[in-house]
């Protein structure tokens, strides 16, 4: 059985999250735990997925609760992928914002999975990347 969590007071492993974000197809190296825990905590909303007692996804959104909001994070262990755990994580995290505008960072070849919640390609998004990102092979800029 799965159970989902949007309580930011939840009780998290971080090691364990680091984990699961470095074992989850973002295509990024390990995060720091103790990073990771500040981005969460620090965010608007966010969901936590747990099997079996341990960690298996999670995500965060950023919002100012009038305008605009941003996803990061979603990850979700590959041996749990294709289950429909990925688009209720997504449904929950969307649920909490009270915003029509959402962005997000879609890993290079997953941007199938976000346009089933309406997600579209923008012509205007810039950013300015960490190094990681920013590499030509990495597939987030043109």
């Amino acid at each position: 059985m799965i159970r989902y969590s949007t309580d930011k007071t939840e009780r998290i492993d971080w090691e364990e999250a680091a984990s699961v974000v470095e074992r989850a197809p973002l295509g990024r190296e390990r995060r720091d735990s103790g990073h990771l825990k500040e981005a969460f905590e620090a965010s608007y909303a966010v969901v936590y997925a747990f099997g079996a007692d341990r960690l298996i996804g999670m995500a965060r959104a950023l919002c100012d609760g009038r305008y605009q909001a941003a996803v990061y994070d979603v990850v979700l262990l590959p041996e749990y992928q294709g289950r429909g755990l990925g688009r209720e994580i997504m449904r929950r995290l969307l649920d909490q914002l009270p915003v029509r505008n959402v962005i997000l960072y879609a890993a290079p070849g997953r941007e199938g999975f976000y346009e089933k919640f309406g997600f579209r390609k923008m012509r205007t998004a810039m950013a300015i990347l960490n190094p990681i990102m920013s590499r030509s092979e990495s597939g987030y800029l043109d």
